[in-house]
């Protein structure tokens, strides 16, 4: 994990959304080709809590859909970051979502080992 990543993460988790995409963005534009689809995943899930914090549901759900087809691809646990779960709570957000609910942000950090 780099500290970019790192850090994404942590802001990610103590609910600083915006400061969580904009550390992802800087280190997505210089990120391999092979890892910009997990990157722009993680910032449109970012996105996505801040539209949903702000009460733009519709707007909340379409970044939570372009970030679920950018994780697509990856394994379970990618560069220590849990995508089955993230993916999971993708699948399930737009119920929830149509519920009215208030959703709980997934866990991001696995650690290996």
């Amino acid at each position: 994990m780099t500290a970019y990543l790192a850090e994404g993460v942590r802001l990610f988790e103590d609910g600083q959304y915006f400061l969580a995409h904009e550390t992802l963005e800087e280190h997505w534009a210089e990120a391999p080709e092979e890892d910009r689809n997990f990157y722009q995943g993680l910032i449109h899930l970012a996105v996505g809590f801040l539209h949903h914090g702000k009460g733009n549901q519709k707007g909340a759900r379409l970044q939570f859909g372009k970030a679920s087809t950018r994780l697509k691809d990856y394994p379970d646990i990618y560069q220590e970051v849990d995508l089955a779960l993230i993916r999971n709570f993708l699948e399930a957000a737009p119920a929830a979502l149509d519920r009215g609910e208030t959703l709980t942000p997934p866990k991001l950090f696995r650690p290996v080992g």
